[in-house]
């Protein structure tokens, strides 16, 4: 914890320093940046920041523009109380809310779940985060909200129709070859808008690392990624009416070194996925009526020559869901949904085509009461599956203003649940097709404190919660030696989070902005799964107990600068919590400079990124060296008409 009070310490004694500066700052706000508004869409519920029932964390257009050439998974890690365990550049990365895996958060992209169907989980590595105007991170989102899959919460990625016509071009290069290629374009004329984003990502990933299994500097070896994305848009806005569709075409081919005790690795996997969603709305006076239709189809196909194994699937989705909200008066409106859902996944590692029929319908109106004051937020959903039976999840979230724009109570009581992917059920000998939606009871309690820049603070905000989770299912080896699933694991979590925003307005035009996080979790095996299970009243492997992020941002006339520190406390390999076997924690320091000039009708911004600036040993899962210190460059040129 040593580095960790040292960070403290200096934050501490930089806020004391900045309140000297505090009189001088009312004659600067002309000068500021003015900083968009962000539409929460992560809890589906439609009400700002501070009247949401959950904690929401949002990572904006102007982070996310520092941050260019980085994946959702590497902005999540650096600028969310979410921990994600990566394996190193190049390789997966997914995401742990609150102790449970990755199975247990639900991402969504436009409000639609993209986790894969046969593992239950995203690969946020190939998630490019320039093609997203903001990340929204709700780790209390119920079940309610969007289906099955989110006993942690939800991840949403969200684009927008805002800003004007522009054409833009980056180029990127980094430390281990890494080579980045953009072009993105969008026209706005008469209620219509075109956009297109393409991107190109390439990186040999041979960087240095030392070796604590030989006690010696190597380099990764066989670990190349090479990337491409398209995204492309197409909608018209007139009136009442307002239609979307969206295409977005995705394909990775990753060399897969393994772990650091691998020297002859000839893996690789091949990930393609084509999505396209269509929407369209319809307001009248006091009624919005909206229709998705979406599409997909991935692939993930996985070779490796060395156990002679060559493995293709094939999963495709279809989903159509009409929503509709009808405001009574200034103290109800009614909300409610309906959708059904189509699943197949073809691959040879079940013993025929694999469907899931799914049918949910919701309703959850919004109620406000004493001089609007008291936000209720009840919630009910049936969600109907035709492989492992029907679900009924409620909940109840609420949001009291204690103090009129300054100070706000928030809570929220679900059932949630989590259904059994398609592996669990149909793999090879190992599947089980008689297996339970996982459950858990959760409960939230936090306070948001808006004290309007008083002594520098934006906001703070403090966040309690519990998990209970039943029917877990872990996988384990039969009497045959197989390895199959079963609900057989009970949890326990529990933890609290902090955060906080500081800005400050400082003579000659800066500004300055200091945002932190810090969580704890405590997440046990309650009950014992066989008759030696030693691994009851332990915290869960590779989930660290505390976690502090903490960035300060500089921003004066055509320069912004950016620090950032982050610290993940010990986490156990196994489940006892042996000292042993465990990874030591780690604190890593990154930076950003970006400059901007505009000349004409062209705007230039030239970004420069050192990450792990202090060279830290560390790994995040066990004999997955991560990188030591390295470099970023990018050049962006924005045509704007």
């Amino acid at each position: 914890m040593s580095k960790l009070c040292t960070w403290f310490g200096a934050t501490i004694t930089l806020c004391a320093i900045l309140l000297i500066y505090q009189p001088v700052c009312g004659q600067t706000i002309a000068d500021t940046l003015e900083f968009e508004e962000i539409e929460v869409v992560a809890t589906r519920i439609q009400q700002p920041l501070s009247y949401q029932p959950t904690n929401v964390e949002v990572v904006d257009s102007s982070r996310l523009s520092l941050l260019r050439m980085q994946s959702v998974g590497e902005v999540l890690a650096a600028h969310s109380s979410i921990h994600i365990k990566e394996y190193g550049p190049g390789g997966m990365a997914t995401a742990s809310q609150r102790g449970l895996s990755s199975e247990q958060v639900q991402v969504l992209w436009e409000g639609i779940p993209i986790n894969s169907s046969t593992l239950g989980q995203t690969n946020l590595s190939l998630l490019p985060a320039s093609f997203f105007s903001n990340i929204q991170i709700s780790s209390g989102t119920p079940s309610t909200a969007f289906g099955g899959g989110s006993l942690s919460g939800a991840i949403y990625l969200g684009s927008d129709w805002n800003g004007g016509n522009f054409i833009k071009t980056e180029q990127g290069i980094g430390s281990y070859g890494q080579w980045q290629s953009s072009l993105q374009g969008r026209y706005k004329s008469n209620g219509w808008l075109v956009s297109v984003r393409g991107l190109y990502d390439y990186a040999n990933n041979d960087y240095s690392y030392y070796n604590r299994a030989y006690n010696e500097d190597r380099k990764r070896q066989h670990n190349r990624a090479k990337r491409y994305n398209l995204m492309a848009t197409i909608g018209k806005s007139q009136g009442d009416n307002r239609w979307k569709s969206t295409f977005w075409l995705a394909d990775s081919d990753n060399q897969i070194p393994g772990s650091v005790l691998k020297t002859n690795s000839q893996a690789r996997q091949v990930d393609k996925s084509a999505r396209w969603l269509s929407t369209y709305q319809h307001n009248w006076s006091n009624t919005e009526w909206k229709l998705k239709n979406y599409l997909s189809r991935t692939a993930l196909n996985y070779f490796d020559p060395e156990i002679d194994t060559r493995s293709f699937t094939t999963t495709r989705r279809w989903l159509v869901s009409s929503d509709i909200k009808h405001s009574i008066n200034n103290h109800l409106m009614l909300k409610g949904e309906v959708s059904g859902e189509l699943t197949g996944v073809d691959t040879p590692n079940y013993n025929s085509l694999k469907t899931r029929q799914q049918f949910s319908a919701l309703i959850n109106p919004e109620i406000v009461l004493f001089n609007q004051r008291l936000r209720l937020y009840p919630a009910l959903r049936l969600d109907a599956y035709s492989d492992f039976g029907t679900v009924l999840s409620p909940s109840l979230g609420a949001n009291y203003e204690l103090v009129p724009d300054d100070l706000f109570l928030r809570g929220q009581l679900s059932r949630d649940f989590n259904p059994p992917t398609f592996n669990a059920l149909y793999w090879g000998q190992g599947g089980n097709p008689n297996l339970e939606a996982e459950y858990s009871r959760s409960a939230e309690v936090g306070l948001t404190l808006s004290p309007h820049l008083w002594l520098g603070f934006e906001s703070i905000k403090l966040t309690a919660y519990y998990n209970d989770i039943e029917n877990g299912i872990r996988w384990h080896p039969n009497a045959g030696g197989v390895f199959t699933p079963s609900n057989v694991s009970q949890m326990l979590g529990r933890g609290v989070e902090a955060q906080t925003e500081h800005r400050w307005y400082l003579p000659y035009s800066m500004q300055l902005q200091l945002s932190q996080s810090l969580s704890f979790n405590r997440t046990e095996i309650t009950e014992r799964r066989s008759a030696n299970d030693a691994a009851v009243g332990s915290q869960v492997r590779y989930v660290p107990q505390w976690k502090y992020n903490g960035s300060l941002t500089l921003r004066k006339g055509i320069l912004t600068a950016l620090i950032r520190y982050r610290w993940i406390s010990r986490r156990f390999v196994t489940e006892t919590e042996d000292i042993n076997s465990s990874l030591d924690p780690y604190g890593v320091v990154d930076a950003r400079l970006q400059l901007q000039k505009k000349v004409g009708n062209i705007a230039f911004k030239a970004r420069a990124g050192i990450n792990n600036i202090l060279s830290e040993d560390y790994e995040i899962l066990q004999w997955y060296a991560m990188p030591q210190r390295n470099y970023t460059f990018s050049l962006t040129a924005t045509y704007q008409f």
